[in-house]
């Protein structure tokens, strides 16, 4: 383990070598390598972004910076044009902040219900938990269905789960309803619910953070006592549900994105996208042994895709798109960097043709055939079947029950329309979300002929006048 003061020199050295040329004297260096991505390459960059030194990239902490630092001055080594903030001297950088603000519950939050004149009304830690939350104020018009039931978009949803059902079946339900727009899912509770309910143990629900000025996503899951959930099955159509609690507010600290351009020739505008995420979750001093979480694989691997994709078509031909090269940051602690960059885009949402993202490329998926990555959503639009046309190894992901699709920066995307899908390997190894994801674990020789292999797709789509779409009834739901 790096001392912090060692970490600190490390990051003074780094902020010391970027300083940034000023835009109007910065031009791209002419080139003579085009060859294939290197291993030598990407083991140099992912031992640096997973190394002890940087503690884990923790969301929103300076190690995260430090990251995002490093891969902007790589951005900048490569010719890019940066994307990041301005300073006080008018000079744009590769970083941008993203400022933060936090909010927590000041008293236990309640679920009202009011249907025909009359108010039903029930406490959190009295009468339900919540497993998931991320708003402090809730409202919607009450459904109650069955399992097979299809959940209302704007609905707070009940499902009259069997009492039987397993944790994978509840998890699916949630994720239906998450899905379909509806902006909570109420469940009867659990006996694990309903042991830690009867002993007074529940805490005050964790609220996330957001991005400073943006809007809630409204959605919670909550475990409610059977006989309410009783109740709520006999009130009539036209019923209201609240759920909420006073609350105050604190600054939140900040985050960080990289975001470098090759600009296109194409006067129209159109852009495409390839990012990851550079985050992951910094250190646990609780835990004995290793309390590093290196997150070598998740995500330094997909941080790793997109230098080396910048890399390779920096030193090419400008392209008729324009490319942009995005690692966001917070993306473990509730996607904020992408929320804050979709919500300021750079370039109207309309003309982003695609965003390719990279998450967790490190090691080989046996589930699929030998040589080939999958791609999250394959099904939902024409982006990956065209790809595959032109070369790309890609197939579709071989584990939708785990609703990869919506679980990385791309959803946040493909929620506004952009299509937006996640390219992996990943196979379901011991080692996620442990100190033990570190670069020994790393198959670099798969994941060097893997990078390698969408770099020719990737240039024909940043130089057709192809634009994928989603397919009938395949656009997320959510809006």
């Amino acid at each position: 383990m790096i001392r912090r003061s060692l970490t600190l020199a490390l990051y003074i050295c780094l902020l010391s070598v970027l300083n940034p040329v000023p835009a109007q004297v910065r031009k791209r260096p002419v080139r003579t390598t085009t060859g294939p991505i290197l291993e030598k390459n990407i083991r140099a960059e992912l031992s640096f972004l997973a190394s002890d030194a940087l503690q884990g990239r923790g969301s929103g902490t300076g190690y995260e910076r430090i990251a995002a630092e490093y891969i902007g001055s790589m951005f900048h080594q490569f010719g890019l044009e940066p994307g990041g903030d301005t300073d006080a001297s008018g000079i744009k950088g590769f970083v941008q902040r993203v400022p933060l603000e936090s909010s927590k519950f000041t008293e236990p939050p309640a679920f009202t219900v009011t249907a025909g004149g009359n108010t039903h009304k029930w406490q959190f830690g009295r009468d339900f938990l919540v497993s998931f939350l991320r708003a402090h104020k809730i409202s919607g018009e009450l459904q109650v269905i069955e399992p097979s039931g299809t959940p209302a978009k704007g609905a707070v949803v009940v499902i009259k789960m069997p009492e039987k059902a397993n944790q994978d079946e509840r998890r699916a339900a949630m994720m239906k309803a998450f899905s379909a727009g509806s902006v909570a899912v109420v469940m009867p509770e659990t006996e694990a619910n309903r042991k830690t309910r009867e002993a007074g143990d529940a805490r005050l629900p964790t609220l996330p953070g957001r991005v400073s000025g943006a809007g809630e996503g409204q959605f919670a899951a909550i475990s409610l006592r059977q006989d309410a959930i009783d109740v709520l099955a006999g009130l009539p159509a036209g019923a209201r549900a609240e759920f909420g609690g006073a609350t105050e507010q604190s600054d939140g600290g900040a985050t960080w994105n990289v975001i470098g351009v090759i600009r296109g020739t194409d006067p129209s505008g159109e852009a495409i996208m390839l990012s990851a995420h550079l985050d992951h979750l910094g250190v646990n001093e609780s835990l004995t042994g290793d309390k590093i979480f290196n997150g070598a694989d998740d995500d330094a691997s997909g941080c790793v895709a997109v230098l080396e994709m910048a890399r390779v078509l920096a030193a090419g031909r400008r392209p008729r798109r324009t490319i942009y090269f995005i690692c966001f940051g917070s993306e473990e602690r509730g996607g904020y960097g992408a929320r804050y960059f979709i919500s300021n885009s750079p370039v109207p949402l309309e003309k982003i043709v695609a965003d390719f993202n990279f998450e967790m490329l490190g090691r080989p998926d046996t589930k699929v055939p030998p040589g080939t990555l999958w791609l999250t959503g394959y099904e939902r639009s024409t982006l990956g079947p065209e790809l595959v046309r032109q070369g790309a190894a890609l197939v579709k992901d071989p584990r939708p029950e785990q609703n990869f699709f919506q679980r990385s920066d791309n959803y946040t995307l493909a929620l506004r329309g952009v299509i937006a899908h996640t390219v992996s390997s990943f196979n379901l190894h011991s080692d996620y979300h442990r100190p033990s994801d570190d670069i020994s674990k790393i198959d670099f020789p798969f994941m060097t002929r893997s990078i390698n292999s969408l770099v020719k797709p990737i240039q024909w789509l940043a130089n057709t006048t192809f634009k994928p779409a989603w397919l009938p009834g395949q656009a997320p739901g959510r809006p």
